[in-house]
């Protein structure tokens, strides 16, 4: 599977295949959703690989959370399988990835798509990134 990066200057992250996922922070009074990772301890990281890093959604209005598929192994979890948008119109099937050229639909949410199936989708005015070195 290819990488699925978070970029953002200086750092271009592997969320797939560098990183772990570790959960979620939902907050109904502040209206966040942090989702947390920390760098897999596989010896294939590259060691200027950042510790941790946490994306912060802001003023949240709709978040979602998926299942996961109960045959799959539970060590499929905490990997991300895709990064992109969840719409409930008939011609999408889940999950959808636009081109970097592509503007995405104002009424997409943001998702994450995990191997285990489940997947966490969010619809916030804005959201940032904060890497721990």
């Amino acid at each position: 599977m290819h990488g699925i990066y978070l970029v953002q200057t200086p750092h271009e992250l592997d969320l797939h295949n560098n990183f772990d996922f570790l959960g979620i922070e939902y907050s109904v009074e502040h209206r966040t959703l942090l989702l947390h990772w920390r760098r897999s301890p596989g010896e294939w990281v590259a060691s200027g690989t950042p510790a941790a890093m946490t994306i912060e959604f802001r003023e949240v209005s709709e978040f979602r959370f998926q299942p996961r598929d109960s045959a799959m192994p539970f060590t499929e979890d905490d990997c991300v399988s895709s990064f992109g948008y969840w719409t409930d119109e008939d011609w999408a099937d889940g999950v959808i990835v636009v081109e970097a050229s592509q503007q995405p639909d104002p009424k997409w949410l943001t998702a994450v798509g995990f191997m285990s199936g489940a997947f966490i989708a969010v619809q916030a005015a804005s959201a940032h990134a904060r890497i721990v070195a």
